[in-house]
């Protein structure tokens, strides 16, 4: 199993004035990971701090992975938005860009994603795009026709293991529907009587073993759940004890 680790897991020690993004770099090596994946959303919007990231994931041989709470097309328009994206991208040296698929428009799609690839072409960049928490544009069905049509090396599906539950598609056949077009998975928790996402990875509705078996060895896997922790020693627990819990029972 290759594994990324997203930033939010440091959520609740983020919301602390004393702690950023930048420090969760030195933990995240320390942890094993190879795989950083930065949340805009937890950006200061300064050029300095973008900087200072791509120095210390550089500096720490961090794979860098950026993910974006956007969608590729709304209303079935593309963002125009996406270009700033992918420069902030490369501004902390990620070589992958995550962001929501969104409604897209199927008479203008095959335009829209031509200048969408010559944008990956551009920056050597790939993007992922994610199932969001709706039926109308998080199904597997939707997924797998638009990626089947328009899906490449480098555009493929941020496979969210969470969200489905949210309209009651079993993400285990979710992800047998949509395999090969999986090209990276996000893992959470979810409480499916609330519709919920949970602190951490071993408790929940969501049969995330299950879903790894039949996810191809190769494929990057991220922790993308929040923790609740008052200092940085707790997150690091709790992050070991889920991925032990699942190499255990994977094994």
């Amino acid at each position: 199993m290759n594994w990324v680790l997203n930033t939010i897991a440091y959520g609740d020690l983020m919301a602390q004035e004393s702690f950023g993004q930048l420090d969760i770099i030195d933990s995240v090596k320390g942890l094993g990971f190879d795989h950083i994946e930065l949340r805009s959303e937890y950006f200061d919007g300064s050029e300095q701090e973008l900087a200072d990231f791509k120095a210390a994931n550089k500096e720490a041989g961090l794979t860098v992975f950026l993910s974006v709470p956007a969608p590729l097309f709304e209303d079935g328009l593309l963002n125009p938005e996406l270009e700033d994206y992918f420069e902030l991208a490369q501004a902390v040296g990620a070589v992958q860009l995550k962001v929501n698929l969104g409604a897209y428009n199927p008479e203008t799609v095959v335009a829209d994603m031509t200048l969408v690839n010559k944008l990956i072409d551009r920056f050597s960049i790939s993007l992922t795009l994610e199932n969001d928490n709706t039926q109308a544009t998080g199904a597997s069905d939707y997924f797998k026709a638009f990626l089947q049509d328009n899906g490449n090396d480098k555009v493929g599906m941020c496979f969210d293991v969470g969200n489905f539950l949210y309209f009651d598609e079993d993400p285990v056949a979710a992800v047998k529907n949509v395999l090969p077009l999986v090209h990276y998975v996000h893992l959470k928790q979810v409480e499916q009587a609330t519709n919920t996402s949970l602190a951490g990875l071993s408790v929940g509705d969501v049969d995330i073993v299950a879903v790894l078996k039949e996810v191809d060895q190769a494929i990057l896997v991220a922790v993308e759940c929040q923790y609740k922790a008052s200092d940085i020693m707790e997150v690091e627990g709790q992050i070991k004890n889920d991925i032990e819990n699942i190499l255990s029972s994977l094994n």
